[in-house]
C-alpha cells in the first residue's frame, strides 16, 4: 500500500502553491543536452528545487536526479543504453564524494559533455546525418503536430525524399515513427504526472480523445484510462 504520509504531504505541498518544472521544460533540458549547450545546462541544474534541508545534500539529491534523467533520455534517443547506465552508476558514486558547488559544477560539465558525446557517436554509427536531424527533431517537437512537411523543411529535404531516406535507414514510416515516441511520452506522462487523459492527448497534438484512446491501446494493449488507475493505485 502507498504511504498514507507521502500522499498527504504530496496534497499539501500542491495546495501550497508549490510548482516544479514540468516535462515540457525537461525536454527542453534535454533538447539543448543535445545541442551541446553545457553552460545553460549546468546553470538550470545548480539552481532548481530544495531537495533536503542541507544545502550541499539538496545540491548532491538535485545532480542525481539529473543524471537518472540524461541517461535515460541519452539512451531513448540513440546513445548505447549498456554505456548509459555504467555512466550513471559512475556519476552517482561521484557525487556523494562532491564537497563544495564548484566541485558539483565541474562534475556536471563532465557528465553532461560525456553523455553528449554517447548521444552522438550512437546516433552517427546508425543513421546518416539528415536522419539524425531528424530523430533530434521529432525528440524537440512531440509537443507539437510534428509533420512530414515541416520536418522535411527543417532538414532541408523534400519529403519525398525524406520518407524513402528515414524508411531505408530506420525500417519504418516517419509517421509511425512520430506516432510511437508520442505514445512513449504519454506512457510516461500518464504514470508521472497529474494530467488527465484528456490533457495529454491535447498536449501531444490529438484532437480527438477517442482517436488518442485507441492509437494508445493499440500501443500498450491497455486502455489509458486504465494505465492511468493503475500509475495511481500501483498496489
Amino acid at each position: 500500500m502507498p504511504s498514507s504520509q507521502a500522499i498527504s504531504e504530496m496534497k499539501n505541498t500542491l495546495i501550497s502553491g508549490y510548482d516544479h518544472y514540468s516535462r515540457e521544460d525537461e525536454r527542453h533540458l534535454m533538447g539543448r543536452l543535445l545541442k551541446g549547450d553545457l553552460n545553460a545546462l549546468e546553470d538550470y541544474a545548480l539552481n532548481q528545487f530544495v531537495l533536503a534541508s542541507q544545502p550541499l545534500r539538496s545540491t548532491k539529491n538535485l545532480l542525481i536526479c539529473l543524471v537518472a534523467v540524461t541517461c535515460r533520455y541519452a539512451a531513448d534517443i540513440g546513445a548505447d543504453g549498456k554505456r548509459c547506465f555504467v555512466l550513471s552508476d559512475y556519476y552517482i558514486n561521484e557525487i556523494e564524494k562532491l564537497e563544495d558547488d564548484d566541485q558539483a559544477r565541474a562534475l556536471v560539465v563532465d557528465m553532461l559533455t560525456n553523455y553528449h558525446n554517447l548521444v552522438q557517436q550512437g546516433m552517427s554509427k546508425t543513421y546518416s546525418l539528415p536522419i539524425q536531424r531528424v530523430i533530434r527533431y521529432v525528440y524537440e517537437h512531440l509537443y507539437e503536430p510534428c509533420r512530414l512537411e515541416p520536418i522535411a523543411a527543417a532538414v532541408k529535404l523534400h519529403p519525398t525524399y525524406l520518407s524513402y531516406l528515414f524508411k531505408t535507414e530506420v525500417g519504418g514510416n516517419l509517421t509511425s515513427y512520430v506516432r510511437s515516441q508520442k505514445m512513449e511520452e504519454a506512457k510516461k506522462l500518464l504514470l508521472n504526472t497529474d494530467y488527465s487523459v484528456s490533457q495529454i492527448a491535447e498536449m501531444l497534438g490529438y484532437n480527438s480523445l477517442s482517436y488518442f484512446s485507441k492509437v494508445f491501446t493499440a500501443y500498450f494493449n491497455i486502455n489509458p484510462h486504465k494505465y492511468a488507475s493503475i500509475g495511481m493505485n500501483p498496489e
